[in-house]
């Protein structure tokens, strides 16, 4: 596996260099820089900043990967953070996932990415193929439903309207992932060795809702704030208003339930009272 991903880079290697697309202290992500440095081919890494990765992720990110450029947030020309965008848009949710569009995935068009998605991380990702085309905003709905044929796609990367992904170590398992990390030795971020699986934004909409819980135990500053930007979007009556409070609308979000089925156990507490 570990030759086939070198062949690979190799094979495809850009004239300008690889674009790596690399997250905040995850496992993928340093094997990716890990194998690109190994197969000796050109690249330079990215970081985009979500202002809302763990801070031991960023830590470990800036003592072991110094080369990584990093880019932070910008919506309609100005800079952003997670927290005004939810007084713009709203809390995301697994329906209306709006976070990783304006977070995490609008760099490298034009480019030739590599990045650490995996099969196995979920059934959504499962149904995808290791490489992959990705438009912009603007032609992702153009074409969308429809079969954009190669020449067509590959002139949309040319015009940095597309770029074109390699999800290197597409069909490694969970056990392939550790077991090269150990035999090369590659630093891990500390969140691992307190259990987590999977280190991502914190309360990411796609997590289980125990894993969901106990990021927002652990970090309750964040929690703060985003109760805090919730309120502001009450405050302007945006979003929210059927409920009580700031608070009420974060349990609603992290029960993963429908409005109508948080009212509905809501009542039901109150008339078991």
């Amino acid at each position: 596996m570990i030759s086939e991903a070198i062949e690979i880079l190799r094979e495809y290697e850009p004239e300008e260099g690889y674009y790596l697309a690399i997250s905040a202290g995850g496992k993928d992500s340093m094997i990716c820089y890990d194998l690109l440095e190994k197969s000796g081919v050109k690249f330079d890494a990215h970081y985009n900043v979500t202002t809302i990765d763990p801070p031991e992720a960023l830590r470990h990110l800036k003592k072991h990967y110094p080369k990584v450029i990093w880019h932070y947030p910008i919506y309609k020309g100005k800079p952003t953070n997670y927290y005004q965008l939810i007084r713009l848009k709203g809390l995301p949710l697994r329906q209306m996932k709006w976070c990783c569009e304006a977070l995490k995935e609008y760099g490298g068009f034009g480019r030739l990415m590599i990045d650490g998605i995996r099969s196995a991380e979920s059934l959504k990702r499962s149904r995808r193929v290791k490489k992959e085309y990705f438009l912009n905003k603007y032609y992702k709905k153009k074409y969308k439903g429809k079969n954009v044929p190669d020449e067509i796609l590959e002139e949309l990367v040319a015009k940095q309207k597309a770029k074109y992904v390699i999800h290197i170590i597409f069909e490694w398992t969970d056990k392939d992932v550790w077991d090269y990390i150990k035999a090369e030795k590659l630093p891990y971020c500390e969140l691992y060795d307190r259990g987590w699986e999977r280190i991502g934004c914190i309360g990411c909409p796609e997590s289980r809702k125990k894993d969901i819980a106990r990021a927002f135990n652990t970090y309750p500053i964040i929690k703060r704030n985003i109760i805090k930007a919730i309120q502001r979007t009450m405050d302007i009556g945006r979003y929210y208003l059927e409920f009580n409070d700031a608070e009420d609308v974060f349990n609603w979000w992290i029960s993963k339930k429908s409005v109508v089925d948080y009212f509905a156990d809501k009542l039901q507490i109150k008339l078991d009272i």
